[in-house]
């Protein structure tokens, strides 16, 4: 009779009842919502995050208000018959085919993201990484021929780049920016734009260049030297860098093997 008292107070004091220690935290109409499921959601949750809901009561209650919320609108669309609409099969089709795509990624590719792997990737590209900065000014184009021809037209001697940018660019600021984008950096703009601009010299035309945007003709008028920055102060730019030309490359691989017509 003692040790079961001796249990019992050790259960109490502990903070568990009855619903904690089934893992029971709310019904819903009947439905049972389970400490599972509050785990579940806080795993979704950024690291910080999911250590405040360990310490912040507040937080925790307002979780579990979310799971009721969320599964008072799930009854509510059983009851609507909304998993049998053309809406929710299209859109859960969409959700199966990202989540196939993401699978796949994780298992070809995850494993090959080591701290050596980074390090290999940041030390073979380390200039990519430098607080150099670049004045250009560019013209955009819709096609690759327009943009051919506007490339033949500003290298000819005494053409004015920005007054051709004022007049032929779709970029919807050429009339106020006669195409000038001022300084930047090598990581505030596309890819393509900007590891373009940094291999042309002071003074140069380069293009056109092909980016989600269209075709850029590109006049680089400045350029301001920085410093190489170390792997531990863009380690996780170097880190995205890297799982994106992985990506690509997988991709490619993919296509390559493929028989694709368009």
């Amino acid at each position: 009779m003692k040790q079961i008292k001796l249990v019992l107070l050790v259960v109490l004091s502990l903070g568990f009842g009855f619903n904690a220690f089934s893992g029971s935290i709310a019904t819903v109409n009947g439905k049972v919502i389970t400490d599972a499921d509050l785990q579940s959601l806080v795993s979704t949750l950024p690291f910080q995050q999911r250590e405040l809901v360990k310490k912040d009561q507040n937080l925790r209650k307002k979780m579990i208000s979310d799971l009721i919320d969320q599964e008072l609108m799930l009854q509510e669309a059983a009851a609507e018959k909304i998993e049998s609409t053309k809406e929710y099969q299209d859109a859960l089709n969409i959700m199966r085919k990202q989540a196939l795509v993401n699978a796949i990624v994780s298992k070809k590719l995850a494993s090959k993201v080591t701290p050596q792997a980074v390090k290999e990737y940041y030390n073979s590209r380390k200039s990519s990484y430098s607080t150099d900065q670049i004045h250009a000014q560019h013209i955009l184009l819709s096609t690759e021929k327009e943009a051919e021809e506007v490339l033949n037209q500003v290298m000819q001697p005494g053409v004015d780049f920005q007054r051709v940018a004022e007049a032929r660019s779709k970029d919807p600021t050429a009339k106020n920016t006669r195409g000038d984008v001022g300084f930047f950096s090598r990581n505030m703009f596309d890819q393509a734009f900007t590891d373009a601009a940094f291999k042309t010299r002071v003074g140069e035309i380069t293009g056109p260049v092909k980016t989600a945007f269209g075709f850029h003709i590109i006049k680089v008028v400045d350029r301001k030297v920085g410093k190489i920055q170390e792997l531990a102060e863009v380690e996780q730019e170097v880190r995205t860098d890297f799982q994106r030309d992985l990506l690509r490359n997988f991709v490619m691989g993919l296509r390559r093997k493929a028989k694709i017509k368009e």
